[in-house]
């Protein structure tokens, strides 16, 4: 489930001693926290998977919007989760086909490391980002199908002043409360809380020996203490087998 933007006015207003502020700066304020905070964290209903598009042979650079689906273009690309590769063409299975739509996933590489690469024809194996561009090494020397999960840009983020109370947050509703801190946090000192930020910032990230010691010691804050929707998955999976012998 997802929440509105103006869901977190009584919450801001209340942790901003109900100090009185604009319309206009508090959704803006909203705004830039939701930018920050889906940019530095996977949120399940920003992801998507893209369309099943082919290589151009010999050509190793393309455009992120090249592998979106249409209505996300326009967005940028906050994280890739996987790029697949199918090794020959895509068939969409049926009973009558045993095409297996066979292929692996492209690993990332700093672009340095794969210079080489990306300048010698052949199967893709890694990817990059550089200038903007997603880089392939190696070069496609055949018109490979791809496609690409990936976190996109909250939509509304990439307009300045684009929230209003009716704008959706594309975040799980545990994810309220930490916007509301975040968000007070860039308003404190525009109401003269200067101090309260201070204390806003601990709640939210954790005190400063958290923070500098990467999470071992100290007081956690609030967005080390939320469990996200993907490790909850993980947690009723069985990761490790153990084998059992019959005994004969």
């Amino acid at each position: 489930m997802s929440f509105l933007a103006g869901d977190c006015v009584t919450g801001i207003s209340g942790l901003l001693m109900g100090r009185s502020i604009a319309s206009v700066t508090l959704y803006e304020a909203i705004r830039k926290a939701v930018l920050e905070l889906t940019t530095d964290y996977k949120h399940p209903l920003l992801e998507a998977t893209g369309p099943l598009v082919n290589f151009v042979a010999f050509q190793n650079n393309y455009t992120p919007a090249f592998f979106l689906n249409t209505g996300d273009a326009p967005l940028d690309i906050t994280k890739v989760n996987s790029f697949f590769l199918y090794t020959s063409p895509f068939v969409v299975p049926s009973a009558t086909t045993s095409q297996t739509n066979s292929g692996y996933d492209l690993t990332f590489r700093s672009i340095e490391s794969i210079e080489v690469l990306i300048n010698v024809p052949g199967m893709p194996q890694h990817w990059t980002r550089n200038n903007n561009q997603i880089y392939f090494g190696s070069m496609p020397d055949n018109t490979y199908s791809v496609y690409m999960r990936y976190q996109k840009q909250h939509p509304g983020t990439e307009t300045p002043n684009g929230f209003d109370a009716t704008t959706p947050i594309m975040m799980a509703d545990e994810w309220q409360e930490i916007l509301e801190y975040a968000a007070a946090i860039r308003l404190a000192p525009q109401v003269n809380l200067a101090d309260k930020k201070n204390e806003l910032h601990t709640s939210l990230y954790g005190d400063q020996k958290f923070q500098t010691s990467s999470g071992i010691e100290g007081a956690p804050g609030l967005i080390f203490q939320r469990t996200s929707q993907r490790n909850r998955d993980q947690a009723t999976t069985t990761r490790r087998f153990r084998l059992r012998m019959g005994r004969v």
